[in-house]
């Protein structure tokens, strides 16, 4: 007997396999995002993620970071952050370690700092202000 053609008077519903892959893949793909967002919150930061906050009324026109060990050197630069508004940088460096940052505003102002030192957040932000 074909499981398809299940009469209406036995009271059972009729078997659609079509039906039962539309919610395997429906559970599968929900099961899937739900396990990448739980893995993505969760997962360890390797080094740090900076996020720069432009609370002037300003554009930055550019960010530049510094860092390194004694046996390597990075720069990291980024573009045109608008004000109010954040950027995340992430950096493959030691917490703690510090590094040097410039900003150059729109109209030419530029700030020079040592960002973090002794600091060992690993998801630090920093608010920009020329």
């Amino acid at each position: 007997m074909d499981d398809t053609n299940v009469s209406a008077s036995s009271g059972e519903e009729p078997r659609c396999p079509r039906m039962r892959r539309r919610y395997f893949y429906l559970a599968l793909v929900a099961a899937l995002a739900v396990g990448w967002a739980m893995g993505r919150n969760t997962a360890p930061v390797h080094g740090m993620e900076v996020t720069f906050h432009n609370r002037s009324e300003v554009p930055v026109e550019s960010i530049k970071l510094d860092f390194g060990t004694a046996d390597t050197q990075s720069s990291i630069q980024a573009f045109r952050l608008a004000p109010g508004r954040k950027r995340v940088l992430v950096l493959n460096h030691t917490p703690g370690a510090g590094f040097n940052v410039k900003v150059r505003y729109k109209g030419g102002a530029t700030q020079e700092f040592c960002a973090l030192r002794s600091d060992k957040q690993q998801r630090p932000t920093i608010e920009l202000k020329p």
